[in-house]
């Protein structure tokens, strides 16, 4: 769709501001503008004179703090050598711009191609890409108290009426990872290391993307976000088993990719199976939590109860194996 061609609609319905947007960032002349499906942001795709460039409108809770924060570190990221979005300002010369109270940037479009799942080298091009944003971001201040998902599900297991067993559980990998805590380095995670984060060419990545989750906390955290994004095994939608277990191959690959180029620490290699099992926990009850304060939810929010119930029992059973699988980084 070409810019005055009609309505581009976000996913509400509502129309963005396209006029306003092109005339913040000309780009030498808007050719088309195509709304991306998926994540909490919304993303146009515009073919402009000077390339093709993604504008970003932040959702709502981005705050303004939080996104200079994201921009600094993409831009030093790009200084340091790191393939990371290069940021067009706009205009006005500003890094972002607020419009009708939302905020918005525009980054240029990076050349590749998505990973590719039948790849075993692109598995192993995101263990090693991972180690080595963390190199690069090592001296950067990374304060953090604790995990936010410990933070929620401590809050999660103190609720009333949280089944008996399910609260054992959680108060059980709570205790395990708080004793681990003083032992794992911190650094500014990036938080979204997945498969759709990496732009390829041929078997070299030549762009990482999604920042718009990057924070100070554990740095095994990205490893978990990583172990379980590509690990997952695709069934069938509709399976039980969908999504539900680990290929422990592809994470072997995985984490060592990883290991060669950023040794994890023993207290690490035991958090990340924890780590794990706090992210399921932490969904399973969040969308619990909804019910019992009376909320009446949808099959859909029914199925993704059930998907991480499945989820903590492929855990249960394959524990000592998933555990092996982190132990060899260190070998």
């Amino acid at each position: 769709m070409t810019p005055t061609e009609g309505s581009v609609l976000d996913r509400a319905g509502q129309a963005l501001p396209v006029a306003e947007l092109e005339g913040l960032w000309p780009l030498g002349g808007w050719i088309s503008v195509s709304p991306l499906p998926g994540g909490k942001n919304e993303h146009l795709r515009v073919a402009a004179a000077d390339g093709v460039h993604y504008l970003r409108r932040s959702y709502r809770a981005k705050t303004r703090d939080e996104l200079t924060g994201q921009l600094r570190l993409m831009r030093l990221l790009r200084d340091r050598g790191f393939p990371a979005p290069e940021v067009v300002p706009a205009r006005t010369g500003a890094d972002y711009i607020e419009l009708f109270g939302r905020l918005w940037i525009a980054t240029r479009g990076v050349e590749g191609t998505p990973f590719d799942d039948d790849s075993p080298e692109h598995v192993r091009a995101l263990g090693r890409t991972l180690a080595r944003y963390h190199a690069v971001v090592a001296d950067l201040p990374a304060v953090a108290a604790e995990p936010a998902v410990l933070s929620e599900l401590r809050s999660r297991a103190g609720e009333q009426d949280v089944e008996p067993a399910l609260r054992a559980r959680t108060v059980h990998v709570l205790n395990k990872l708080t004793g681990l805590l003083p032992e794992l380095p911190r650094v500014v995670v990036h938080g979204g290391a997945r498969r759709g984060s990496l732009v390829f060419a041929g078997d070299q990545v030549v762009g990482v993307l999604d920042f718009d989750s990057a924070h100070p906390d554990v740095r095994v955290l990205d490893l978990a976000v990583a172990v379980h994004d590509v690990g997952k095994v695709y069934t069938r939608l509709g399976e039980a088993d969908h999504k539900v277990a680990l290929d422990l191959s592809r994470v072997t690959e995985l984490l060592a990719a990883y290991g060669r180029d950023a040794r994890p620490t023993a207290a690490e290699v035991e958090a990340l199976p924890l780590l794990l099992e706090a992210k399921r926990l932490k969904r399973g009850l969040g969308r619990r939590s909804r019910v019992l304060g009376g909320e009446t939810l949808s099959e859909n929010d029914h199925a993704k109860i059930r998907l991480e119930d499945h989820r903590l029992a492929w855990l249960d059973e394959h524990q000592d194996a998933l555990a092996a699988a982190c132990r060899a980084v260190l070998a």
